[in-house]
């Protein structure tokens, strides 16, 4: 009875995978793709690194990067590496968006980003701008520590594809800020630490294009939660940007590092805010699950997740705490268990990929990623290489 009863679960798992898949397929990534096909010609596998936002203000996301990027430098025999060698695109919500964008866009130390956030815990949680809002305000004062480490940078200076998703009040729907659309145009370059204050709800109220023409209302403290994950804005970016990831046409040709938050719990009182923060652990978890169920058997090599396992925050003793903690794995309508590895030897797997994959790009006569310069002449519209709504006076919506 036993057997039966657990040949029936794994025949339903498979089902619900078969199912995801047709869906996944058919509606959200086009036809489905010759993975045999790819597989024997690609060069490479294309290199995604994502950062989730969330309460613990990217504390734990941050202890992880700094264990990658040591790790990598370790193997690799050359102190001077940054994780942004290793990545072929960084997505980030909230604090996680500071973070791509400081790695991506400044090159900054792991170790010294860290410091950053361990600074503006309050901040990059979204908890610091809970005053007076407008342009001249309580929210601009507190941004300015993103002014002082992004400079006078804007989304196009990112050396690789940089995705930041945020939360648009005007239009009530998600708005993605991307390299790739903003060296095809200004309207779609913004500077980059008001990008950063806006997916963490503080900064100025509004966000304008560097022509203006382009404007978004910043969802304030909790509205920037509702943007948690960005891993599955990652993925369809990858597969649809056929001119900057030609060989990427599914999962198998994909290595994911999607970094989440500790799992504790927002402060007990309540709040709209509080409830927003629950709502965005809500959608990290739905999206972890479904990308999970989307790679399939591959997920166990494709696609590494980490996130905390119950510490409750406390600064970075808390952050390196959750290293040690067994990782844990999402299954699609199972909820999730606990795995052999910690979260800290699973991040040293994902570095002896990383360098694998670094070396066979050595060796190899095609490039996997075409990124687009940032000199590329720019044009009245965008590539829409991302799915974002804006409210700008163009008419050209280019494919």
């Amino acid at each position: 009875m036993a057997t039966t009863m657990l040949d029936q679960s794994l025949g339903s798992d498979r089902l619900s995978q078969e199912i995801f898949s047709i869906l996944e397929s058919k509606f959200l990534f086009g036809a489905p793709p010759d993975l045999a096909h790819f597989s024997s010609s690609s060069p490479g596998r294309v290199r995604v690194l994502s950062i989730d936002g969330g309460a613990d203000g990217g504390a734990l996301a941050a202890a992880a990067l700094v264990r990658l990027e040591r790790r990598l430098q370790e193997l690799s025999g050359d102190p001077d590496l940054r994780v942004a060698d290793f990545f072929d695109l960084a997505a980030g919500s909230g604090a996680g968006g500071f973070l791509a964008a400081a790695l991506f866009a400044r090159r900054m130390p792991a170790a010294a980003a860290r410091d950053v956030v361990a600074k503006h815990r309050k901040l990059l949680s979204g908890r610091g701008g809970g005053g007076a809002g407008g342009l001249f305000g309580r929210r601009r004062n507190e941004a300015a520590a993103f002014r002082k480490v992004l400079g006078d940078l804007t989304v196009r200076d990112a050396a690789k594809p940089l995705l930041i998703p945020c939360y648009d009040m005007a239009t009530a729907a998600p708005f993605v800020f991307s390299r790739a659309d903003a060296v095809e145009a200004d309207a779609f370059d913004f500077p980059l630490w008001q990008v950063c204050a806006a997916a963490c709800g503080v900064g100025p109220a509004e966000v304008a294009s560097l022509d203006g023409r382009t404007r978004l209302r910043a969802g304030a403290g909790g509205a920037a939660a509702a943007v948690a994950n960005p891993t599955a804005v990652a993925v369809t970016h990858v597969l649809h940007n056929k001119r900057e990831f030609p060989f990427a046409a599914g999962a198998a040709d994909l290595v994911v590092l999607s970094l989440g938050g500790s799992a504790a719990a927002s402060p007990p009182r309540r709040s709209s805010s509080t409830l927003l923060r629950i709502a965005g652990a809500c959608q990290a978890d739905m999206v972890d699950q479904a990308v999970s169920m989307a790679f399939g058997e591959s997920r166990a090599s494709n696609y590494i997740r980490i996130q905390g396992n119950g510490i409750a925050p406390g600064g970075s003793d808390t952050a390196e705490a959750a290293l040690t903690e067994r990782g844990v794995e999402s299954v699609m309508f199972r909820g999730k268990k606990l795995m052999p590895q910690t979260n800290g030897e699973r991040l040293d797997g994902v570095a002896e990929q990383l360098l694998r994959e670094h070396h066979r790009r050595l060796e190899s006569k095609t490039p996997v990623v075409l990124v687009k310069p940032s000199a590329t002449p720019r044009t009245s519209s965008s590539s829409a290489s991302t799915l974002i709504t804006v409210s700008t006076n163009s008419s050209d919506d280019s494919p």
